[in-house]
């Protein structure tokens, strides 16, 4: 756990290796998968800004490695760096938008739908070659972590990843999961 919701700390972790899942609980205690994050990715920034406890854990998904810039300090570097100061309000209007889009879809499709369209962004921003057109999603995932990050039930889940085994357009194995045909996944989840 590198932070948890409610945590006063203000630092800001730059991510070098390794990733992380961003998460929170709802009121009834389930468990919801805001974002995977790994190399490159700046976590923490709202509360290094606002000064607010963290709004969401990131528990890392194995080794990480980042550095840790104290608030203050990323604060002043902002100050001090306007172009890197309007790259972060760029990335955080992407994670807005994502997000919206998020909401939209979660009302306007089934499970199978969001689940088919997780995994496309996860093999999009996290996919490794694994042999001619596929591509394994470079993060051990488990059912319940993809439940979490479609609200919906484990159960659900493995019904819907079977489905989409069964045509051919994933694999999957214990906390592994490859890409077989990216066409026929974004069928399923609507988007051709």
């Amino acid at each position: 756990m590198l932070f948890g919701v409610g945590d006063r700390s203000d630092h800001v972790l730059l991510i070098r290796s390794g990733q992380v899942k961003v998460w929170s609980m709802s009121t009834r205690g389930a468990e919801t998968v805001l974002a995977i994050r790994g190399p490159g990715s700046v976590i923490g920034e709202f509360s290094a800004v606002d000064g607010r406890p963290r709004a969401s854990a990131v528990t890392a998904l194995g080794p990480v490695q980042a550095d840790v810039v104290p608030g203050a300090e990323f604060r002043r570097f902002l100050h001090q760096h306007p172009d890197v100061m309007f790259e972060l309000l760029v990335g955080v209007v992407a994670r807005m938008r994502e997000s919206d889009r998020y909401r939209v879809e979660f009302t306007s499709s089934g499970v199978g739908q969001r689940l088919a369209r997780l995994l496309l962004d996860l093999v999009r921003e996290h996919g490794v070659p694994d042999g001619p057109g596929r591509y394994a999603i470079a993060i051990p995932l488990s059912q319940a972590e993809l439940a979490a990050a479609t609200s919906a039930s484990r159960e659900t889940v493995a019904r819907a990843l079977r489905e989409l085994r069964d045509r051919g357009a994933v694999d999957t194995r214990r906390r592994r999961i490859a890409v077989l045909d990216r066409e026929l996944l974004a069928q399923h989840a609507g988007l051709e």
